[in-house]
């Protein structure tokens, strides 16, 4: 039996009966294109998966990104509290699945080992972006003259 969260690469070291439990407390959302997700400023509270669509990330006013289907965002709302730094609508029509912060609180008290595996995947994920970032920013920018 085939798992939606299958596709995700963020739960790809996870195990097929690991992903068919995490789905089993996941929340299914849909968003209208247009249709505001979360603010910035507002207090972060869920992981969301991208199951259909595209998500817009916006800050400052500008677009920053724009997510599609098997990518996640709000992963580190998870692991730590705060406020959320942009702005998330639909680019397009959108079908989601969220993990709440009182569903995590639930699934860590059930299932501490598969947590613990979201918690790893999550830190995982995190350590790669920034390791990008430092490494984008150590390389020659392309406008500067030789």
């Amino acid at each position: 039996m085939t798992s939606v969260l299958d596709g995700f690469p963020l739960l790809s070291e996870m195990t097929s009966e690991e992903r068919r439990a995490l789905e089993a407390c996941l929340e299914a959302r849909e968003l209208d294109m247009g249709s505001v997700l979360f603010r910035s400023g507002e207090e972060t509270d869920a992981l969301y998966f991208v199951v259909d669509g595209a998500i817009s990330i916006r800050a400052d006013g500008q677009n920053v990104s724009e997510l599609g289907a098997g990518e996640v965002l709000g992963a580190l709302s998870l692991v730590c509290v705060g406020r959320r730094e942009c702005d998330a609508s639909g680019a397009t029509p959108v079908k989601l699945l969220s993990l709440t912060r009182e569903s995590y609180v639930r699934l860590r008290e059930d299932l501490p080992a598969l947590t613990l595996r979201l918690q790893e995947a999550i830190l995982r994920s995190f350590s790669m972006l920034v390791r990008g970032v430092i490494g984008d920013s150590r390389s020659p920018s392309s406008s500067s003259v030789s």
